[in-house]
């Protein structure tokens, strides 16, 4: 409903605009404007063009075919119920989960994984005697399928709390068709039929009210519209049906009274019906979150596939077979992609939803969490956000002196109170009161725990009757450990604020029943309603006295009240309201108003028996009785405080940098009261200053940091910026928000989308808070919209990306806290899987670039990824926030989550370090098992002859023990005898061959006998390659032979390389805990890490010791000192890092307000 206010507040202001022009244009042109048609804009206006609340009953009857005294006829209720469909509003389409699973099993990172997972099954069926190209294969699809998994999975566990919330339409209601009274379910109702409203119960459909018994109804949820609103039979706005006493509304509750009426609109075609559409019909943005993630995803992709197709092209042109090519460009991509971040992620935000769920704050949309975290700026509400929602007495003033009104059973008997219990003028104002207010406190069921019963679908009506009977029951214990203050009332916000004052000092019912009520004229009792005319009620009392029967107590605006009285009284004693007394009122009520609260006054006066005796009737139309001439009691000033949590947590908003701008429909005066209260202003306010000193608004304007904007000057502004260009138009609003303190009053729906535009156009990533309907399109224009689950309107909820579930503000901050964690916390994890993958990758850059064996091959870049690399990145997200975390400054909106910085950082920083300790690895080993470093390079651009596997190696033989060698030259001598005393001439080495160092094929050959060329000076073969001393005698538990000379020898420096980087990673994420302050601060109380880091030393060991898993994945039992080799680099890399922060820390700014140069270039 909030919606449709906001939208006739937007066409009152295109209306207003559109007159002034066409004014100014007449009064230049001299030429009548013609009036022009409004246009239709469909089902949106159809409530403004409804009669329904100004014709007569009778017509309303023959329009609707009904009867207003029996209603529809069970049959014709039927067919109407087929042709205008349920009594429920249509649900946004749900997309069917198979195409959830769908989307998350084809993201980009999935789809380059699936297709690693197909090219790696193609490779297997090609070369079936290599079987990790079938584990690679299965690795990659069981990856992205759990992966994806339980993405779709926690998506749909958040999207089931939200079921919780759909209570909008009350599951029965009463009607009456053929003449009988029965209850149907809400949704059966149909336009024409005879609907009996009950107290307490939500409004089922639109209606027409017929018979009212002091019906008011709770519009809050539709119009923002706090009080609640009286509803008669008769037409009060024949022009507006959103303001006509007459007509209820679909979704707004029934507070007092109960009555009858005709229902004239259901479902969709009721007026929230039209207006719900306007939220739930704007697409959605993506999140801040997703925007950089598929940045991210787009980057890498790019990155691994142009890699990928560069270093195809230059294996093939180096004469590499096309499948291996395939494979590379394969491992390419794989040590790209970081496989781990997209568990990742989704971990983060589940954990950190979990935690906010605990908090009571319900996410809709799980990448919001972050959004929130980078969130600058908070649009909030003032009503029931900032404050409390309940009214409470502040002060009270009686016998000329003001005492603060602090609850009576709050602070206990012993407390020295300001106001004196015993003293007459105080028992005075507190029967007064009593009497006056009609507020009682409500001990029946909550409508939300019964609805929630109703709405079970698992239980009968039966269960249902018996699960309410008992919550009941459960209910009424509770309420006798409840404090007055927290109970719940019967009555209107002020009036309630008051009973929960009077009630612990003494019981008011029994204040209520010790003196009876007058009769009327009518029979009815003698009390008249407050209306917006008189402002004031009063009610008459039988109250004996010497000289009366009869008392007139009054309530009113203090005003109003002063005003009826001639009199005052002081501590019992009647005296004459005088200049002093009137300059005390004055002021006192100046002061009240001043600080923003709203003030009752209470009077009375005994009527005189003579005039007035017993039984004398009494006629509240014409008065006949004095009221003018009354005797003033005091005043109960009343205010919504802050909740307690709101001060402390506005001053950490403001020390992370997130400015608080107060946007609420209040007077000026109460708004700027209270936002000094919740320490959004803490220092004197442009207007007061103006105020104060008599100077202009303008004047004032440079004087101060506060600033209170009244929702005037933004009508204004809109009105100055008609035919201006676009770039100029709303400069007076960048103005007021470049403030660090403001707050907008008295403003409408259509203003707060303004504002919420404004803060955008400013760079600001914008939060708003609403609750009700009139909320819901600024809501859903903002960064991340929050909607409060207690007072929130259903479709405030609807619009939302988060749900406060106790509508506390101070649940922001946590939200906040927790969002710039997650950032926090992600960018560690993307820099500590860049830097991993800038280590896997370079591998096969160096295959390609400097010819060496292969270091790391695609099957132990998955282990890395995933075996080794998911746990312990995942084990990020349960880091705790750093200390300076609420300290920083908001991410800026265009920062994205990956920055040069981060890859700097990355790979020329620990990548770096990584890489060098991870190649000692590599060398090291192989120089153990006789291939010296030098000889490695350019080693697989070197061809030769491959011996047999029973051929050993021979320096004094002319072939070196190969006897394949040996038999080509016996070929070459039976053709070419004359080459009989040559042992090698160079066409020999034309039947050169590649071995085979990635697939294993010759594992037991020595290269000793395959290295060889032909010195075509003496005609026989030499070594190739200069061979070192083999240092480590290993036999391989494969092979059961010597490991120094062959192609084994690769697998154990593979397995080094595997193992350095695994090992370094694990000091890498312990470098990488703390952004700026020292590791050691951060602790290791991190469960998760530790359970991280002995998956991945017993993932490790795995690999490399048990046999069965040494033939699947060409790992091998290195010794211990080889696989320590990189560990030093690790620790080195730590050290640089606490270097590296302490430098950040404590090195002088040399640009005021900039970091150093260690916090600007070598951060992540």
């Amino acid at each position: 409903m909030e919606l449709i206010v906001a939208k006739r507040q937007f066409d009152e202001m295109t209306k207003e605009l559109k007159q002034r022009r066409e004014e100014i244009y007449g009064k230049i042109k001299g030429v009548p404007q013609v009036e022009k048609k409004p246009q239709s804009s469909g089902k949106q206006e159809k409530f403004k063009s409804m009669d329904e609340h100004r014709i007569t009953l009778q017509e309303l009857e023959n329009k609707l075919q009904t009867n207003v005294v029996n209603g529809l006829e069970q049959q014709e209720a039927d067919k109407r119920l087929g042709i205008h469909g349920k009594n429920q509003l249509t649900e946004k389409k749900q997309v069917p989960w198979y195409m959830k699973l769908l989307h998350e099993l084809t993201s980009v990172f999935a789809c380059m994984m699936w297709t690693g997972s197909v090219l790696s099954f193609i490779a297997y069926g090609l070369t079936p005697e290599d079987p990790s190209n079938l584990y690679l294969a299965l690795v990659l699809a069981f990856v992205v399928s759990v992966t994806g998994v339980m993405a779709y999975f926690q998506n749909q566990k958040s999207a089931a709390l939200m079921e919780a919330f759909k209570n909008f339409i009350p599951p029965e209601t009463q009607v009456v068709r053929n003449g009988k009274q029965m209850k149907i379910p809400a949704e059966n109702l149909v336009p024409g039929d005879l609907v009996i409203v009950e107290f307490g119960k939500r409004i089922p459909a639109d209606i027409r009210i017929i018979e009212s018994n002091g019906m008011k109804v709770d519009n809050s949820s539709l119009t923002g519209e706090t009080l609640l609103l009286q509803r008669t039979p008769e037409c009060s706005h024949p022009e507006n049906p959103l303001e006509t006493k007459n007509l209820i509304f679909f979704g707004t509750l029934c507070k007092e009274g109960n009555g009858r009426g005709i229902v004239v609109f259901t479902g969709d075609n009721t007026v929230i019906g039209q207006i719900a559409g306007l939220a739930m019909s704007s697409g959605e943005e993506e999140s801040v979150l997703r925007k950089q993630i598929n940045l991210f995803v787009k980057m890498i992709a790019i990155i691994a596939l142009i890699c990928g197709v560069v270093f195809f092209i230059l294996g093939m042109s180096y004469g590499y077979p096309a499948l291996q090519n395939i494979i590379l460009m394969m491992g390419i991509a794989v040590g790209y992609v970081p496989e781990g971040l997209i568990a990742t992620v989704t971990v983060a935000l589940s954990l950190t939803a979990k935690r906010l769920a605990q908090q009571k704050v319900l996410v809709k949309n799980l990448e919001c969490v972050e959004t929130l975290g980078s969130t600058s700026c908070i649009c909030s509400d003032k009503t029931g956000t900032l404050t409390q929602n309940k009214m409470t007495v502040e002060h009270l003033w009686y016998n000329n002196k003001k005492v603060k009104g602090l609850n009576y059973q709050k602070f206990g008997k012993k407390y020295n109170y300001e106001y004196d219990l015993k003293s007459k003028g105080f028992q005075d104002l507190f029967e007064c009161a009593s009497f006056c207010s009609e507020a009682i406190f409500d001990p029946s069921l909550p409508q939300e725990i019964r609805m929630k019963i109703q709405n079970d679908k698992v239980f009968n009506q039966q269960q249902k009757e018996q699960k309410i009977q008992l919550a009941t029951h459960d209910w009424d214990i509770k309420l006798q450990t409840m404090s007055w203050l927290e109970r719940p009332t019967i009555g209107d916000a002020s009036e309630s604020a008051l009973i929960k004052f009077l009630q612990p000092i003494k019981d008011i019912q029994e204040t209520r029943n010790s003196k009876k009520l007058a009769i009327d004229i009518d029979g009815k009792n003698a009390r008249m309603p407050f209306n917006s005319t008189n402002k004031y009620a009063f009610v008459i009392v039988e109250y004996e006295t010497d000289e009366s029967f009869y008392c007139l107590m009054t309530k009113g605006a203090p005003e109003r009240i002063w005003g009826l009285c001639t009199t005052v009284n002081n501590d019992g004693q009647e005296q004459k309201k005088d200049e002093t007394w009137e300059q005390a009122f004055q002021s006192i009520n100046k002061q009240f108003g001043k600080n923003g609260e709203r003030v009752l006054g209470f009077a009375k006066i005994h009527l005189p028996k003579t005039a007035y005796p017993r039984g004398y009737p009494f006629n509240l139309d014409k008065m006949n009785f004095p009221w003018d001439k009354q005797q003033f009691l005091g005043l109960f000033s009343l205010i919504d405080p802050p909740k307690d949590s709101v001060p402390d947590s506005v001053i950490k908003c403001k020390t992370a940098g997130v400015q608080v701008i107060m946007v609420t429909g209040d007077q000026p005066v109460t708004a700027a009261s209270i936002a000094k209260q919740c320490n959004i202003i803490t220092e004197k306010t442009v207007n007061e200053i103006a105020e104060d000193e008599g100077i202009t608004f303008e004047e004032a304007f440079h004087r101060s940091n506060a600033i209170v904007i009244h929702g005037d000057l933004l009508t204004k502004m809109m009105i100055d910026d008609e035919g201006k260009p676009e770039q100029e138009q709303g400069r007076p609003l960048q103005e007021w928000l470049s403030k660090s303190q403001v707050v907008f009053a008295r403003t409408s729906p259509a203003q707060k989308l303004i504002i919420v535009d404004g803060c955008q156009k400013k760079g600001h990533i914008v939060a708003v808070t609403g609750d009700g309907v009139n909320d819901s399109p600024a809501i859903k224009k903002a960064d991340i919209g929050i909607s409060m689950g207690i007072t929130g309107s259903d479709v405030a909820k609807d619009a939302a990306d988060m749900i406060l579930l106790n509508d506390d503000f101070s649940n922001i901050v946590i939200g906040i806290e927790e969002g710039r964690k997650i950032i926090d916390n992600l960018k560690k994890t993307i820099v500590f899987v860049l830097t991993g993958n800038i280590v896997e990758v370079i591998p096969i850059f160096a295959y390609f670039i400097l010819n060496i064996p292969l270091p790391l091959t695609t099957v132990l870049i998955l282990c890395i990824d995933v075996g080794t690399g998911i746990i312990p990145s995942t084990a990020f997200v349960y880091e705790d926030a750093e200390l300076d975390i609420m300290t920083r400054r908001p991410r800026n909106k265009q920062e994205n989550l990956i920055t040069p910085k981060s890859i700097v950082f990355a790979y020329a920083q620990h990548g770096f370090i990584q890489l060098c300790g991870c190649f000692l690895a590599y060398f090291v080993v192989f120089y153990d098992f006789g291939f010296p470093s030098d000889s490695l390079i350019g080693m697989l651009a070197k061809n030769g002859v491959i011996p047999r596997a029973t051929d050993i190696f021979d320096p004094l033989d002319p072939f070196f023990g190969n006897s394949n060698l040996r038999d080509n030259y016996n070929n070459r001598v039976s053709e070419q005898p004359e080459t009989v005393s040559k042992i090698c001439i160079s066409d020999d080495e034309g039947n050169f061959e590649p071995i085979d160092w990635l697939f294993s094929k010759n594992n037991n050959v020595d290269l000793r006998m395959y290295y060889l060329q032909c010195n075509t000076e003496t005609n026989k073969w030499e070594e190739s390659v200069v061979w070192g001393e083999c240092k480590v005698n290993q036999i391989s538990p494969i092979s059961n032979k010597p490991v120094c000379y062959t192609t084994e020898a690769l697998q154990y420096a593979q397995t080094a390389y595997f193992v350095g980087l695994a090992y370094t990673q694990m000091c890498n994420y312990q470098s990488l805990k703390t952004h700026k302050s020292a590791g050691i601060f951060q602790g290791f109380n991190n469960v998760f890490m530790h359970f991280g880091f002995m998956t991945l030393i017993v993932l490790v060991m795995l690999l490399t010791y048990v046999e069965s898993i040494n033939i699947a994945f060409q790992t091998r039992d290195i010794l211990f000192q080889h696989s320590m080799l990189a560990l030093p680099f690790g620790l080195l890399m730590q050290v640089w890092n606490e270097a590296r922060k302490y430098m950040v820390r404590n090195v002088p700014q040399t640009t005021p307000n900039m970091p150093n140069w260690w916090a600007r270039c070598t951060s992540i």
